[in-house]
């Protein structure tokens, strides 16, 4: 590794050091932009897991819906049982640079496409903006052969599907007319690390999770670390540990916190609003997220093939 990147810097406050970049879908022209006014979204994706009690995977449909007012998460098996310990639905701490708060589900605002979800600053009514809209595509017609995967992820090109994600289900099927994907663009108003219980690590030191992180890859790839102070005055330490693009791995970032001396591995959400991936021409565009025609197709030929 080139040794001037493998060094520690402290800095004050959160700084993003490389904004990974969300992927998203579909070009302009493709785009559905209507939302009807309604207050309420559902957002469906597939997700596995290792179903012990017959030594297989498991297979499950979840559907996540945004209310006024209202949160719902319902998990459905498709194939053997599905796990949701990996599933992290709880409301979570915000630590941000001389901010702490929380991140819940209520007080949700819903506006279409539209998702506002505040968080309260502790201890009083401050809050800070946080929204995610759902740009759309539309998946009538699309096939397993929208994506095609390069040697790297520099040239890997088209859109993503859980039509990908699933082999097994044959490469002449499409999905049915009226099929929708969601694309996340997430807007924070700061930047804040967001963390919960089921994201508690086992170290004991922050410096301890430091070395751990930055030992995640034995290849040669470029990395940098830095060292910063969150929450109320700052006194909450925290770290990030950004691993750059190599060959056809993507870049990786990875977040740490001490927190009431507990050490928690957080998410790090970037001030400003997130700029996905539309463009399957220029590179890998993620339509997983899809609306209920077809989550509906997935599942029913998810339990044909699997």
């Amino acid at each position: 590794m080139n040794g001037s990147l493998k060094k520690r810097i402290v800095i004050s406050g959160i700084v993003s050091l490389m904004t990974l970049a969300l992927v998203g879908c579909g070009e302009d022209e493709d785009a559905i932009f209507g939302s009807n006014g309604s207050n309420n979204i559902t957002l469906t994706r597939f997700a596995d897991s290792y179903d012990s009690q017959v030594s297989a995977t498991a297979i499950a449909r979840i559907d996540e819906t945004y209310r006024t007012g209202n949160y719902d998460i319902k998990t459905k098996n498709l194939v053997n049982s599905y796990s949701n310990q990996s599933l992290n639905t709880l409301d979570k701490t915000i630590l941000a640079d001389k901010f702490e708060g929380r991140l819940e589900h209520k007080n949700i605002e819903v506006n279409g496409r539209m998702v506002k979800r505040p968080i309260f600053e502790k201890n009083t009514t401050n809050k800070l903006n946080y929204e995610t809209t759902y740009k759309t595509l539309d998946l009538s017609g699309l096939k397993a052969d929208s994506y095609s995967a390069g040697s790297t992820v520099s040239n890997s090109r088209g859109i993503i599907t859980a039509l990908n994600n699933y082999p097994k289900i044959p490469a002449n099927l499409a999905f049915p007319t009226g099929s929708v994907c969601y694309i996340p663009v997430v807007t924070s108003e700061r930047a804040f690390l967001a963390f919960n219980e089921k994201d508690k690590t086992g170290y004991t030191s922050l410096d301890k999770w430091i070395n751990a992180a930055e030992a995640r890859f034995d290849d040669n790839r470029d990395y940098r670390t830095a060292e910063f102070g969150v929450g109320v005055d700052n006194k909450q330490k925290a770290a990030q540990v950004m691993f750059f693009e190599y060959k056809n791995q993507p870049a990786y970032q990875y977040n740490g916190v001490e927190y009431s001396k507990d050490i928690y591995e957080a998410d790090y959400v970037a001030k400003g609003s997130s700029n996905p991936n539309t463009n399957s021409l220029r590179g890998v565009v993620d339509c997983t997220i899809v609306n209920e025609v077809a989550a509906d197709f997935l599942e029913r030929e998810i339990k044909r093939y699997y």
